[in-house]
């Protein structure tokens, strides 16, 4: 009685020489081959044929799952790159705690507070020092916008560059939270890089999974 493991036969078996792993057209080539040569006297009993044809079965449902899951990812990305496609000319709100100075003049910060806080503004350098930190006071939750002095902690204005930011807040109930900045503008690009989705608003990409709110305005 033969069993596949026990098979040395040279039939249709090349095609899996280079393979790591028996995929289920080996495994049936295989085991037609195991039936061609059973000795007639001693066949393959019914319980070992219905062992192995169940071994192919489960094969079969795994390979067919595994290929339903590839073509439901592709649909999916189609889908996700023609709905982002849709995002140019649209006014978007994007995560960024980036703050560029040109000229001695700082850009704008952003942030939305949950609930009204105590409100602090962190200012860092290119290497993350903290070099200026400003108290906005007691600000009641919402939206809100802050433009820096582009001036360091001493009053000295700092070169042309870009800086980063954080927003630390403590609300009335002592809870103490760190905000990100939010750039908005309108989307001029869409990108498709590595698998990921990027808009460009103001000359800057953004990861789609940054993107905090859309308006048609």
């Amino acid at each position: 009685m033969f069993s596949i493991n026990q098979i040395n036969t040279n039939v249709s078996v090349g095609s899996v020489k280079n393979s790591k792993s028996l995929g289920k057209n080996e495994f049936l080539k295989l085991l037609i081959t195991q039936l061609e040569n059973q000795n007639p006297l001693k066949p393959m009993d019914n319980t070992q044929f219905i062992s192995q044809m169940a071994q192919f079965t489960s094969l079969e449902q795994t390979t067919n799952l595994a290929n339903s899951f590839d073509n439901f990812e592709k649909d999916f990305s189609s889908t996700m790159q023609l709905q982002a496609a849709s995002l140019v000319g649209k006014e978007v709100s994007a995560y960024s705690n980036e703050l560029n100075v040109i000229s001695g003049k700082s850009g704008t910060m952003s942030f939305i507070l949950p609930k009204k806080a105590m409100t602090y503004v962190k200012i860092f350098d290119s290497k993350g020092n903290v070099i200026d930190i400003k108290k906005l006071g007691w600000i009641d939750g919402g939206k809100h916008s802050y433009v820096w002095s582009a001036t360091n902690s001493n009053g000295v204005p700092v070169p042309d560059g870009t800086y980063t930011y954080e927003v630390d807040a403590i609300q009335e109930d002592g809870t103490q939270v760190q905000l990100e900045g939010v750039k908005s503008g309108k989307v001029s690009t869409v990108k498709f890089e590595n698998g990921e989705i990027y808009v460009t608003v103001n000359g800057v990409d953004y990861s789609l999974s940054n993107i905090t709110s859309i308006s048609n305005t």
